[in-house]
């Protein structure tokens, strides 16, 4: 990330980010969220089944995102505000990608093979930014690298996560899909709007930073997130998907659960101490020495950021536990007034002070509130939050004096 940042300019990490938004949006919604019922399924059978339903109903929408792009493309690039509307094609291939991927990703975790998914995600880190770092040597194609190495980033993680599969994703019957469809239609009922809801809350700030300040501010904020979420942001994906597993197999007996839920939590407060200090008081100046006085004001955002992402570090991976114990709609509920929330704490901020930076502070607020509040949520399913009420109140003590300190 950091040559990254060397070799390219803000409005491409800009462009990218709007990019790779958009996709997230789609991709919550082109498998209807049963993949997230394969590692729930104990029959293997039905979650083969689920894996392929998921396949086909993403081979659909991202078929009907392209016949949209083809008919639309000019309006779509004017109101997103990208000048290269032909780029806009990338967008149902990286749909179609990652939905397929996530699909079998979620097949090989139910069958506990972690090694191949942690090799999987490095395969795919390794080869997006392998061609990020070469694009600039490759003059004869002239398309944002940081978009096409992307799409080479999904493609590899595709056909790796694929190969070798001990089942033919095609030998199945429209009745077997029909069954375990009925079976788990709570997860498009309740399980997409909820995933939807929850990737726009966090796209949100892409999409109003872009309309308010131009996709330069957009390209400051996408690094920042980059470099101070996205590390912390695999290891809570890796940690998510085996609560996920474990959860599943030994979720009535609370004694149990509660206690691997709460050495999770410990384990990723203690890995989030030290980076959270750091970035907190001296971001900016780390960005300014690591990348060039070009990215200063990214090291600004990644101050006044950094706790709401060390708030979704240590949330994140409970999420699961919405899927485990079937409260759908609570999850959709959530969702909700996260999305209502965070929205309106932005549009109010740069409607009386026309500033990102405060933007992006009453955004954090309200995020850090909501995260540890739904995290308490969590453990009171799993049997004990005796250290989520000393986040929450923290948080909130928090919260409340840098209000009156803004003030």
């Amino acid at each position: 990330m950091f040559i990254l940042g060397r070799i390219y300019d803000p409005e491409q990490f800009g462009e990218l980010e709007v990019l790779l938004k958009i996709s997230a949006v789609f991709i919550a919604i082109a498998g209807f969220r049963y993949e997230m019922a394969i590692v729930v399924e104990n029959e293997a059978r039905k979650a083969r089944d689920l894996t392929r339903l998921s396949i086909f109903l993403n081979s659909i929408i991202s078929s009907i995102l392209l016949i949209l792009i083809l008919l639309f493309r000019q309006q779509f690039s004017h109101w997103l505000g990208i000048t290269n509307h032909n780029i806009l094609f990338v967008i149902p291939l990286i749909v179609w990608l990652s939905g397929c991927a996530e699909a079998i990703i979620l097949w090989r975790n139910r069958e506990k093979k972690y090694r191949t998914i942690s090799v999987n995600r490095i395969a795919t880190s390794a080869s997006a930014t392998g061609y990020k770092l070469s694009h600039p040597f490759i003059a004869s194609i002239p398309i944002n690298g940081l978009v096409l190495g992307q799409v080479i980033g999904q493609l590899v993680a595709l056909v790796h996560i694929a190969y070798k599969l001990p089942f033919n994703l095609f030998r199945t019957t429209k009745k077997r899909l029909k069954e375990v469809a009925q079976l788990y239609k709570s997860f498009p009922i309740y399980s997409m709007p909820s995933g939807l809801l929850n990737l726009l809350a966090t796209s949100m700030p892409v999409f109003l930073i872009s309309y308010y300040a131009g996709q330069k501010a957009t390209g400051y904020f996408a690094y920042a997130f980059k470099l101070s979420y996205l590390p912390l942001g695999m290891i809570a994906l890796a940690m998510g998907q085996v609560l996920f597993e474990r959860l599943s197999r030994m979720k009535d007996d609370r004694t149990e659960t509660a206690e691997i839920s709460q050495n999770l939590l410990k384990l990723l407060v203690g890995i989030s101490v030290i980076p959270a200090i750091v970035l907190f008081f001296w971001g900016e100046e780390l960005m300014v020495w690591a990348m060039g006085s070009k990215w200063k004001i990214a090291g600004v955002y990644v101050e006044n950021t950094i706790l709401f992402y060390i708030a979704m570090f240590v949330s994140n991976p409970f999420f699961c536990t919405f899927d485990v114990y079937k409260k759908l709609d609570k999850e959709l509920l959530f969702n909700i007034v996260f999305i209502a929330a965070s929205t309106l704490s932005m549009i109010l901020a740069y409607h009386y002070y026309q500033s990102t930076l405060i933007a992006l502070q009453w955004y954090s607020l309200v995020g850090i509130l909501l995260r540890i509040g739904i995290l308490h949520y969590f453990f009171g399913l799993v049997g004990r939050h005796k250290l989520t009420i000393l986040l929450l109140v923290t948080a909130i003590a928090g919260c409340i004096y840098y209000i009156l300190q803004f003030q």
